[in-house]
């Protein structure tokens, strides 16, 4: 067992409005392309800490003003599968973006504004990290501790974990496999979780770890 404990964290998020806001889609093709990173880091990968128990029919905040003020379905398909926590180069995500937008640009009615009120607005977000004070010496702790951390510490351990580990492993796999299960590291780190709430994520998980391990 690895002597090492399970330490749970989490972040406290301030929304940073960027005071930019795009109301056709060549306005906000020509903002994502100079937009910082952490605007786009905010647009594609936070959405899961607003849907914390439903689901969404996309992943990221550009997807979902697509379908829903642009009106343009097949954008929002194509912005969907950018797969932005298992692709760690933002740069890599921004052209991909712009990509997805050029295809869009040249169908018809494109340039329409959309209606008043339903504008883009570009933010960013400040997280400072938290030490929860939990934590987990054996898998039956982990699994226990699993069931009553906030959901968003779900998030920054399985879903930002990923980000900070070059090998895209997230912190709970990660300790798994550290800690002698390599069977159910590697199950927990395939597993798409990425279009479920939190909390179903959360049963997911446990359920997957008391089946293995329990």
């Amino acid at each position: 067992m690895n002597a090492k404990p399970f330490r749970f964290r989490d972040a406290v998020r301030l929304n940073c409005p960027t005071g930019v806001s795009a109301a056709t889609l060549r306005e906000f093709r020509d903002v994502v392309e100079r937009v910082e990173a952490g605007v786009l880091h905010h647009h594609l990968r936070e959405v899961p800490l607003r849907f914390t128990f439903t689901f969404w029919d996309y992943p990221n905040d550009f997807a979902i003003w697509a379908a829903s003020a642009l009106e343009n379905r097949a954008l929002a398909e194509r912005l969907s599968v950018l797969d932005a926590f298992h692709e760690r180069d933002i740069e890599v995500l921004r052209e991909r973006v712009l990509d997805a937008v050029e295809v869009a640009l040249g169908e018809e009615g494109s340039t329409l504004p959309v209606p008043p009120g339903q504008e883009f607005h570009f933010s960013s977000s400040v997280a400072v990290e938290l030490d929860l004070g939990v934590e987990a010496n054996t898998v039956a702790e982990l699994i226990a501790r699993l069931k009553e951390v906030p959901a968003t510490s779900l998030y920054y351990h399985l879903f930002e974990g990923r980000l900070r580990s070059p090998e895209g492993w997230n912190d709970v796999s990660l300790w798994l496999l550290e800690s002698g299960f390599p069977s159910a590291a590697h199950r927990l780190r395939d597993l798409d979780i990425y279009m479920a709430s939190l909390e179903s994520c959360r049963r997911v998980v446990i359920e997957l770890l008391e089946r293995d391990l329990a």
